[in-house]
């Protein structure tokens, strides 16, 4: 298995001083996505801020579940933005949400090249495309524009735009915060790569 990420930069939350705030957070988004919010270490990183953490999980909650984009592309998306910020948290946790979703393990690999990898359809090529303009432009080039706005409506279009954007800020929260993985989510790295993580 691979090394333990380097020690965080903010440490989760310690449980014996939880306040109710933060107590009143975690028990709010336990369940669904967030099966075990009390020992996630993201939402324990979080939680220093309960109020900020909650605006934002409730984004978050809308992005994984209620988004109107097609659960592969929004995943393509996703994993596309954590490899291009080297997120290793990240990426390591959305392999197992794609996982969950049913995606299959041989896309990881293409995920990592991008999209002149033949691996994609011609549509998964302009997500991976118009996901690299954002993260590195802020700004979806006219081609992929106009190719993604003959696929998709209105909603599809900003659901993407945010889903971007917002993964965008997290990998950013992540790596500087210095999330660590537990053994799970460094399994899944080992046998399908991941970046490498911040301080090694």
């Amino acid at each position: 298995m691979l090394q333990a990420d380097p020690a965080p930069r903010m440490p989760e939350v310690d449980p014996d001083a939880l306040t109710d705030e933060m107590r009143e957070f975690l028990a709010k988004w336990t369940g669904g996505i967030f099966s075990n919010a009390d020992s996630n270490p993201v939402l324990l990183t979080f939680a220093h801020h309960p109020q900020l953490a909650d605006l934002f999980s409730q984004l978050n909650i809308h992005l994984l579940s209620t988004n109107t984009l097609p659960v592969r592309l929004r995943q393509i998306a996703i994993m596309r933005t954590a490899w291009i910020c080297e997120a290793a948290y990240m990426w390591s946790s959305h392999l197992r949400t794609s996982a969950r979703a049913g995606l299959e393990p041989e896309l990881y690999g293409p995920l990592q090249n991008g999209a002149d990898d033949p691996y994609f359809t011609d549509l998964e090529k302009v997500v991976i495309r118009a996901t690299e303009e954002l993260v590195r432009e802020h700004r979806i080039g006219d081609d992929n524009w106009a190719a993604l706005a003959q696929a998709w409506d209105e909603k599809q279009l900003l659901d993407f735009m945010f889903t971007v954007g917002a993964y965008l800020t997290v990998a950013g929260v992540m790596r500087s915060a210095g999330v660590q993985r537990k053994p799970e989510l460094l399994e899944l790295a080992e046998k399908y790569g991941a970046p490498a993580p911040d301080g090694r």
